[in-house]
């Protein structure tokens, strides 16, 4: 029989709350939580170009892009390329970024790319920056962009396979930072990224020109590029990677992403507030017993069906929004993706505190039956076999670092080298000497390399 609020028998042990059941109340307001939040999807968030909610999210990223260029402007120490005058308009700002923090990758057709054939056929602005895998705002995206700056390659994915092609040309634009070592280059690789990234959240200067009355093509949501391997399936014709990047075209990008996690976060800001009001007044106890963490089972249940809740509403608007309009594309445009992932990794989360420490025990288990019927010289093999393989780890791990300590070293006396060869304050012959040093640090032939006066008369006699 369900207990009511007051017949709830006090709860104080950690593992009695590790342990605590959700009651009807819990379950109502979950629901409820839910609801609330699954009507605010479908009534002001919606799809990507009609969403009430979206229009707001939008100006918000315009003003953050055009703070941001302002930014940067204001601490730009370039001698030149820099605008004279602060950029004010979006389209300034947007351009501004796009010329302080070039990237080899950003091509825009396949026609801009060294490729053969048909690959890349359908890229085009509306998409480029999904098939781009530098153009992620997440770790795989950064990945990308430092191995295509440091390489001169621009990394693409077509038929659902990864391609590293030249571009055609660049701009020839000179980053807003350089640095002189791998850790300065690393770093700013990583802000010339960031800034490249700003530059396209609210879509390109071409295509945010107030004329054409266009929100732009923006950056993917995190991860969403991993769509783009599932090239398969055969929905209205089309594979799943394909219909994927249809619903990108549509609008669907980091922009729309932030607008979806709004009532994301509302359903679990308000189960979270409720559950502690509940603990703190009704069930008495402590503030610190009723800060809503993770390690309460109940509040993780509670979170678990008001997401589901809304998953649900969700989904049923969203399949009759893609049945009137008789296309997947429709479909998948009203769902929301934050709040399905989240609903995922809820219940993933759940099943591993309940289980996880089940199935450990049933591998920990099996590994002493299977050594159980070991004889004591096959264990003492196995030992000597996995103590062989800790003593190759660690002699790999200490070569490892002795050749990154030498490669530093080399560009350390390289860079040196060159910064003497060119320094005003050695003399000529100072500066013969060590751009001799650049060219035997850089691999030259012995026999090519100038090192006196009288071979360089010899060279042009």
């Amino acid at each position: 029989m369900i207990q009511s609020i007051d017949q709830m028998p006090a709860v104080t042990s950690p593992e009695d709350w590790a342990k605590a059941k959700c009651d009807k109340y819990d379950y109502l307001i979950a629901a409820f939580c839910g609801g609330v939040a699954g009507l605010v999807d479908v009534f002001f968030v919606g799809d990507p170009l009609s969403s009430k909610l979206g229009k707001g999210v939008d100006k918000v990223a315009d003003k953050f892009v055009q703070k941001a260029a302002q930014f940067f402007w204001k601490h730009d120490q370039r001698a030149s390329g820099k605008p004279k005058k602060m950029p004010q308009s979006l389209v300034q700002c947007i351009s501004y970024l796009e010329q302080a923090f070039p990237v080899n990758y950003d091509a825009r057709y396949a026609k801009d790319l060294k490729v053969k054939g048909d690959t890349l056929s359908g890229m085009r602005p509306a998409n480029h920056h999904l098939l781009s895998f530098s153009h992620s705002p997440d770790i795989i995206g950064l990945i990308f962009s430092i191995i295509d700056q440091f390489t001169d390659l621009a990394t693409f994915v077509d038929g659902g396979k990864i391609i590293c092609v030249k571009p055609e040309k660049t701009s020839g634009a000179i980053p807003y930072l350089q640095g002189t070592n791998l850790p300065s280059r690393l770093f700013c690789g990583f802000v010339n990224w960031l800034g490249h990234l700003i530059s396209d959240l609210a879509g390109s200067s071409s295509t945010r020109d107030p004329k054409k009355d266009s929100r732009g093509s923006g950056i993917p949501i995190p991860f969403y590029e991993l769509f783009l391997f599932c090239d398969f399936g055969n929905i209205d014709g089309k594979t799943l990677a394909e219909t994927m990047i249809s619903v990108f075209e549509q609008g669907y990008d980091a922009r729309f992403g932030v607008t979806m996690a709004i009532p994301v976060i509302l359903q679990d800001l308000m189960i979270r507030v409720i559950w502690l009001i509940r603990q703190k007044i009704f069930r008495k106890k402590s503030w610190k017993e009723s800060l809503p963490s993770d390690k309460h089972a109940d509040l993780r249940i509670m979170l678990i069906v008001g997401n589901a809740m809304f998953c649900v509403i969700d989904g049923a608007d969203a399949a009759v929004r893609g049945f009137s309009a008789g296309n997947v594309v429709t479909f998948i445009c009203h769902l929301n993706l934050p709040g399905w992932a989240r609903l995922v990794t809820l219940v993933l989360k759940e099943l591993s505190i309940r289980y996880g420490p089940v199935v450990i025990e049933k591998l920990n288990r099996f590994g002493e039956a299977v050594l159980g019927i070991m004889t004591p010289a096959e264990k003492k093999k196995l030992r000597l076999f996995y103590a062989r393989l800790e003593e190759y780890d660690r002699q790999l791990n200490d070569l490892y670092v002795q050749f990154i300590a030498q490669i530093e070293d080399e560009y350390r006396e390289l860079y040196q080298e060159i910064d003497e060869t060119f320094s005003g304050d050695n003399n000529s012959s100072e500066q013969a000497a060590h751009s001799v040093r650049v060219a035997e640090l850089s691999g030259v032939d012995d026999s090519k390399i100038i090192r006196d006066l009288d071979q360089l008369d010899d060279l042009f006699s």
